[in-house]
């Protein structure tokens, strides 16, 4: 059993070792000499040398071996030529002319003869070099105009391109690259050998400096990174024309790889399909891609993308993204994105955003975005951003927040926020802010700078404002003190008071109310006061337990002597409510019993006593 042992182990490493040998000698090799079999440059001249000859003098100096079938080939071919630095294959080609195939396959070049069925597909081959330094051109786009067939030239400038069907003996291939002229050249189909192809570079290069950084980004990104359609993209300037496609995937379809150069009518994509432009309609599967513009109407399954404009309708199940503007109907399960401005219409299920200017009506289910100007209504779940000046409306379930200027109407369950002026209204559930308002707020909170107009609300703070702390005395409580703050035209009324007499008992009588009132200019000194002020009576510590209220309708006026200093006095209408039912009522009337000139009780066991009565005070700020 050891004996077995000690053979598989010896098993195992030499067959560890003949890998590792083999990986590292594989690798060495590779980098040692990485250049493909067929682009190997040799030169070499034959004299009245048979062919089999020739073929093994080209073998031992590009470094590999010949695999043929010797029945194939004409051995005894006498050949006299000389080539200087040529590759394996243009000196192959060279010698059989066409009627002979080469594929490299590992140490091995291996020849077959080529078919000679013309009516099916046929195959063209060549090299792409510059003219004047004879450099062979990289991601050089050659293509035919009619059907679209196209292919890239690899690193070495090579390339091979399928022509499907040809339907004439002869096609015109148009051959592109960025920074080069434009070269269309006519091939007979009936010509099977190498195809050399020359281009001229503009004589106005870019700036020198781009040059140097853009251009050793971009030579990287190329050669390392580049697919050949993006190639095409890059060096086709062209517009194509298709009036209909279909793709399974991008560049999986009637358009090739020249999809991103091609403007359709009418696209169909099975799951996603990538174009130039579109002129009327879309479907996808799952998604649409288009480089540039879409005048007609889109519809995915998850999603669309657009790098230019968009014109009437894009509908997706999950999110449109669009780079440019948005003239038209959006409609998105999720998320609608645009990069420039969108007019008309944006419907999403999530977000509208727009990183430009709006003057689409956008609904929302969570909030709406916009960068830019707002210059249509905004509906949202929860809030409305917009980061300069809006117009019409906001309406929200939650928040709207304008960084610029507004002008209409912000409407919200708890915060509205215009950094600016507004003009118009606000409207909310509990705060409104806007630096200027010409206008109304309406809400728990409001607070601004200045106000032309009337905050309505429990609290309206208006730093330029009308701003009143009085010190009082009424019949019943002889020390009151109330804070005015909001505009003349409404403002509203913190008050509180005691009876000063009570104050070093246990039982001290006292109150806290809250009210409304306006204060019109009689003069530029003498102001008319008209107050409702509803004010709880609570005595001692005692926890509230049954209503115990006196309401104040207040008349008076107010001499304003000096800034900041005035003294009102004036009648009020007082109404003293309590409840039958309850029984510890302290008695209210301890120094002075007005004379009561209405006492009713209702219905509901609620009494109210009424008497007339009335206040003088001081008044700060």
């Amino acid at each position: 059993m050891s004996s077995n042992k000690h053979r598989a182990l010896n098993f195992f490493l030499n067959t560890t070792l003949a890998i590792v040998l083999a990986t590292v000698l594989a690798g060495a090799e590779s980098f040692d000499d990485p250049i493909p079999l067929l682009e190997r440059t040799i030169t070499i001249s034959f004299e009245q040398e048979r062919l089999e000859v020739a073929l093994k003098k080209i073998s031992t100096q590009a470094g590999f071996t010949f695999s043929y079938n010797s029945r194939i080939i004409d051995r005894n071919k006498i050949i006299s030529e000389r080539f200087a630095g040529k590759t394996v294959r243009e000196v192959l080609d060279q010698i059989f002319g066409g009627a002979i195939q080469y594929k490299a396959r590992g140490r091995y070049v291996i020849l077959t003869k080529a078919p000679v069925d013309e009516a099916k597909d046929r195959v063209l081959t060549g090299y792409v070099v510059d003219e004047s330094t004879g450099k062979r051109l990289q991601n050089v786009s050659v293509y035919d105009p009619v059907s679209l067939s196209s292919t890239v030239t690899d690193s070495y400038g090579y390339f091979e391109l399928k022509v499907d069907q040809p339907s004439a003996e002869e096609i015109k291939l148009a051959v592109r690259k960025l920074n080069y002229t434009d070269t269309l050249i006519a091939v007979n189909l009936d010509r099977r050998q190498l195809i050399n192809i020359q281009m001229r570079e503009h004589a106005d290069k870019v700036n020198a400096l781009a040059d140097s950084v853009r251009q050793k980004i971009q030579r990287f990104w190329r050669t390392k990174v580049r697919s050949p359609q993006e190639a095409n993209m890059e060096n086709i300037q062209d517009t194509l024309y298709r009036e209909f496609q279909f793709s399974v995937f991008p560049f999986v379809g009637t358009n090739h790889k020249l999809s991103g150069n091609v403007i359709n009518d009418y696209s169909l994509n099975l799951y996603g399909g990538y174009s130039l432009g579109l002129r009327k309609l879309e479907f996808g599967g799952l998604f649409n891609l288009v480089r540039s513009d879409v005048t007609g109407a889109q519809f995915a399954g998850i999603f669309n993308a657009v790098g230019g404009k968009v014109k009437f309708i894009q509908l997706a199940g999950i999110f449109n993204m669009n780079r440019d503007s948005v003239n038209g109907y959006q409609f998105a399960g999720m998320v609608n994105l645009n990069g420039n401005s969108t007019s008309k219409f944006s419907g999403a299920g999530l977000l509208n955003v727009t990183l430009r200017d709006s003057r689409a009506t956008q609904i929302a289910g969570l909030g709406n975005v916009t960068i830019g100007r707002q210059e249509g209504p905004h509906v949202a779940g929860l809030f409305n951003f917009s980061n300069k000046d809006s117009r019409i409306a906001q309406v929200a379930g939650l928040t709207n927040v304008t960084i610029g200027d507004f002008k209409g109407a912000q409407v919200s369950g708890l915060l509205n926020f215009t950094l600016r002026a507004l003009e118009g209204a606000q409207v909310s559930g509990l705060l409104n802010y806007a630096t200027r308002i010409r206008g109304a707020q309406v809400g728990i909170i409001n607070a601004t700078d200045s106000i032309h107009g009337v905050p309505i609300g429990i609290i309206s703070f208006v730093l330029k404002g009308y701003h009143k702390i009085e010190v009082s005395a009424d019949e019943i409580f002889y020390t009151n003190v109330a804070f005015r703050t909001g505009v003349r035209q409404f403002y509203n009324i913190l008050t509180a008071g005691a009876k000063p007499n009570t104050f070093d008992d246990d039982e001290t009588y006292w109150t806290f109310g809250y009210g409304i009132g306006t204060a019109p200019k009689l003069s530029r000194t003498l102001s008319l006061n008209v107050d409702l002020t509803a004010n709880q009576v609570v005595y001692g510590r005692q926890s509230i337990e049954a209503i115990n209220m006196i309401n104040k309708l207040y008349l008076g006026l107010d001499f304003q002597f000096v800034k900041n200093f005035g003294v009102t006095l004036g009648v009020t209408l007082n109404g003293y409510i309590t409840d039958t039912t309850y029984d510890k009522y302290q008695p209210l009337f301890t120094d002075y019993k007005p004379r009561i000139i209405s006492d009713k009780t209702y219905s509901n066991d609620i009494n109210m006593k009424m008497w007339w009565g009335g206040k003088i005070g001081l008044r700060f700020l």
